[in-house]
């Protein structure tokens, strides 16, 4: 054992095998190995997964409804409309791209053990002033001698616009971001607003304007591959789609001017491709008015709640969330997040307001925190059936998509807004669904939109080997560090490897990648669609996060999978037998070199995803809606 590993040391008496004589166990923080009295916090989390998950839940149900000042916190956050701001919290968003869940999870963990090994002392080594600080308030309630060995960051703070902006104080932070907000987006306001489509058979639909067909777009053609092939059932069924977009900037659509000239050459055939318009169209000073006005209520009710931390300890365990979770709530409610979760309510109730009524709705879900501002403005504005469509694939550790079963099926005034209905796209997305606790009446098949091709490549032909090499497909993230970490596990696994492999990157879209910076691994880029690629090679080495490694997997290939030693697991394969987690080079080296030739039969796991090329559950859930 060193002071140099970031983990925790757990002294006790009771397991040692004299008692004057105490025994000392390390817990890794970062690492997935274990030995003779150095254990994994990691593993410990994995092993008991669904127990942790579910205290994380409960541990958030609980906040919201725990009471100060006679009142629970949901009330105290009630808006004169109905909504309770709380749902719109990061807290409840659960978000691990926001938040420190990970953290979180471990010191739930960490509880755990204390309560089986009875400690008298622990030893925190590591960097991370509010981890410290919370373990610090919890051995001090159970009377545990407690010390901190501080670690230096491994990288000095960078004295750029991002680190200066958020060390701002979070009300400044919040004005930034409304102009910023304003700035970037006053130019939809030039979009249309008023060529919607009304009547039985019209649809709404809310989506993100990314994945969009550039090369179709071009040419003055919608095309999202969010909703593949769902264009062309509702030409054949008749439906006129309404079009909400999400704009955010990305390398395909870098700005909003180019946003909107693609918009207006879709709506010159509206009939045909649907009428399209963006959120921010509806932006105007009123609404900043109204959104400034909400903000200085939260800053005060903010305030008010000066007691908050109190009741941010999980029930029963001596341990206080507070110093992870204080920089959410002040975020919240008073900085940049604030300003955004208002700007969402005012354009969404301005937006649902404006459009005619509509007997169905569908809107991509991912459980942020626009959903909840928007499944409360299509209830107030008395639409119809509104449906949230799951587009991506379930991970177990992404906690935005489970809620705990008290908060779902709460009888209580001021629920979570929820849509009527969910989409989901599979066995196990349902599966997953329903052991959260969510009803099963509230879910309803559709076939996998962003999937389905992967229907007509798993009965393809598998082009033969012409070499004795091993072509390794990598599969990149969205997050660079996630990337990074993945080749350079590739690079330190090569001098392991016994036998000769390519390596092609297909990189996510939102991270370039250089090859000269990976000079032992002779990279190449591909940026064709799997479709057109995932047979041509034997194994597909994927990132910790990544879900093409699905797509991989259901055609047959072999899928390994990098274990990211500073995350949980996110891989959507979590749990496949027949898929390979890796987190050192030479079980990278052994896992790459035992590839089979021949693609796997996984026949019998075929409603992993519901793949059917004739989307006959879309064709069905839109003739109810919308009969001929």
């Amino acid at each position: 054992m060193t002071d140099s590993k970031s983990g925790i040391y757990i002294t006790s008496l009771k397991l040692g095998s004299d008692s004057s004589e105490p025994l000392e166990q390390f817990y890794h923080w970062d690492d997935h190995e274990e030995t003779d009295s150095v254990y994994s916090l990691q593993r410990y989390v994995e092993r008991h997964g669904n127990r942790l998950r579910d205290k994380y839940l409960s541990w958030v149900h609980d906040l919201g409804e725990s009471r100060i000042a006679e009142r629970r916190l949901i009330d105290h956050l009630v808006f004169e409309d109905g909504l309770s701001y709380w749902w719109m919290t990061l807290i409840v968003e659960k978000s691990d791209y926001k938040s420190p869940i990970r953290d979180i999870i471990y010191l739930i963990a960490i509880r755990e053990i204390i309560s089986e090994q009875k400690p008298t002392k622990i030893r925190l080594v590591n960097s991370n002033l509010s981890v410290s600080e919370a373990l610090s308030g919890l051995c001090m309630n159970l009377n545990i001698t407690y010390e901190w060995e501080q670690l230096s960051d491994s990288l000095p703070p960078r004295l750029d616009f991002r680190y200066i902006f958020h060390a701002l104080p979070h009300s400044v932070q919040a004005l930034i971001g409304l102009a910023r907000h304003m700035w970037c987006r006053w130019p939809f306001r030039k979009a249309k607003k008023t060529s919607w489509f009304g009547g039985d058979k019209s649809l709404f639909l809310c989506s993100y304007f990314s994945h969009v067909d550039t090369n179709l777009a071009n040419k003055g053609k919608f095309h999202s591959y969010y909703w593949e092939g769902l264009h062309e059932v509702m030409r054949k069924l008749g439906i006129s789609g309404n079009w909400l977009q999400h704009y955010f900037p990305h390398d395909a659509v870098p700005s909003p001017q180019k946003a909107l000239n693609w918009v207006q050459s879709f709506n010159k055939k509206r009939r045909d491709q649907g009428f399209h318009t963006f959120l921010d169209t509806y932006l105007s000073w009123r609404i900043v008015m109204r959104v400034l006005k909400r903000w200085f209520r939260l800053m005060r009710i903010s305030r008010d709640l000066s007691e908050i931390k109190h009741v941010f300890s999980l029930h029963g365990s001596g341990l206080s969330l507070w110093p992870l979770m204080r920089e959410d709530w002040y975020n919240s409610m008073c900085g940049r997040v604030a300003i955004d979760n208002l700007l969402y309510i005012e354009l969404f109730d301005v937006a649902l307001s404006d459009l005619p009524h509509q007997k169905m709705g569908l809107y991509l879900c991912e459980n942020q925190s626009w959903e909840r501002a928007l499944i409360h403005a299509w209830r107030k504005h008395r639409h119809g059936q509104l449906i949230a469509v799951w587009h991506g694939m379930t991970r177990f550790w992404d906690l935005r998509f489970f809620a705990g079963s008290r908060t779902v099926k709460s009888s209580k005034l001021y629920p979570m807004p929820q849509a009527d209905l969910i989409a989901l796209n599979g066995k196990m997305a349902i599966d997953t669904y329903l052991s959260a606790g969510y009803p099963k009446k509230s879910v309803v098949e559709c076939e996998a939109l962003r999937y389905c091709y992967l229907d007509k490549v798993r009965a393809g032909t598998r082009k033969q080997k012409k070499t004795k090499k091993i072509k390794v497909l990598i599969f990149g993230d969205y997050l660079p560090s996630c990337t990074i970490k993945t080749l350079q596990l590739l690079e330190a696994a090569l001098p392991h490897m016994t036998v000769s492999a390519t390596y092609t990157i297909k990189p996510h879209p939102a991270f370039h990648i250089n090859p000269d910076d990976y000079p032992s691994l002779n990279l190449e880029i591909v940026t064709d669609h799997l479709e057109k690629i995932l047979y041509n090679f034997d194994i597909a080495y994927s990132a910790n996060r990544t879900s093409a490694a699905v797509d991989a997997y259901i055609v047959g290939l072999k899928v390994v999978v990098m274990l990211d030693n500073t995350e949980l697991n996110f891989s959507p394969l979590r749990g496949q037998s027949d898929a390979r987690f890796v987190n050192t080079p030479e079980g990278l080296a052994e896992a790459l070199q035992t590839a089979g030739q021949n693609k796997i039969d996984r026949s019998e796991k075929s409603d992993f995803l519901f793949l059917d090329p004739e989307l006959q559950r879309w064709k069905k859930l839109l003739s109810q809606s919308n009969p001929t």
